[in-house]
């Protein structure tokens, strides 16, 4: 198996296990808000969430021990979205009218609110690592979003652009990474190796969707920060077993250059 048939096998599982969480976790709400929370978490890449479990079993786990992480940084990658749209004025999501334009921009933020609170309720349960992991996070994507400057598309100071991409997206890919490792009880070492090749994916990820989207980047060279990226989150991977996960890990940086848009 390949990194595109794992991924795709791991999307159609958290898809599915989305789903059906989505019934029991939400069942409280009013049912438009309920339906709206589902068609929210419809699709996606699932690219965090398969991280998750990538991770996890590339360190001796199963798919099985990471998708409650997964799930939950789906939930949050998907209440961002909610979030990004709304104060970016984006209208249409995936082919489809985003929820700001469906609820009340009031009810659709707020529903948000609730899927980011459910996941930080998920995680906690599940430790307390694993709890903080996941809303150090979502502050760190707040702080990004607020520092990112609306309109801002042409950057010339080097440090204050990562430092903005790791806060928006680096982080939760970085989460995303680390929650793997935890769900198998990974040592301190591993735990590091793993939170460093997310945040590094993510980084490379975001310039890569910077630039299909248009943002001038200037004098930041983006192909040479780029290939800075893929070799820190390689190189990351030298404290991981030599296996096929881990192979398939050394494999995404250059996958997720492809996916951006």
């Amino acid at each position: 198996m390949g990194l595109s048939a794992y991924r795709a096998a791991a999307k159609a599982r958290i898809d599915a296990e989305l789903k059906l969480g989505a019934g029991q976790w939400f069942a409280a709400l009013p049912p438009t808000h309920a339906e709206a929370l589902r068609t929210i978490l419809t699709e996606g890449k699932r690219l965090r969430g398969s991280l998750t479990c990538l991770v996890a079993e590339a360190l001796g786990g199963t798919l099985e021990q990471s998708l409650p992480a997964a799930l939950a940084v789906e939930m949050v990658q998907a209440a961002s979205l909610v979030h990004d749209d709304f104060v970016d004025g984006d209208t249409v999501r995936r082919g489809r009218p985003a929820a700001w334009t469906l609820l009340s921009s009031r009810r659709a933020v707020l529903v948000a609110d609730v899927m980011f609170a459910t996941a930080i309720e998920k995680m906690a349960q599940a430790g307390a690592r694993e709890g903080a992991t996941l809303a150090h996070a979502i502050a760190a994507m707040a702080q990004g979003a607020l520092q990112e400057g609306a309109g801002n598309t042409c950057i010339e100071d080097l440090d204050a652009y990562r430092r903005i991409i790791y806060l928006k997206t680096g982080s939760l890919f970085a989460a995303a990474a680390r929650l793997g490792a935890l769900a198998v009880d990974a040592q301190e070492p591993l735990l590091q190796a793993a939170t460093e090749f997310g945040a590094r994916a993510g980084e490379l990820y975001q310039i890569a969707d910077d630039l299909v989207d248009g943002a001038r980047l200037g004098s930041l060279r983006p192909q040479t920060q780029i290939a800075i990226l893929v070799e820190q989150a390689r190189r990351a991977l030298a404290a991981f077993p030599d296996n096929e996960r881990t192979q398939m890990l050394a494999e995404m940086p250059q996958e997720l250059l492809g996916m951006a848009a």
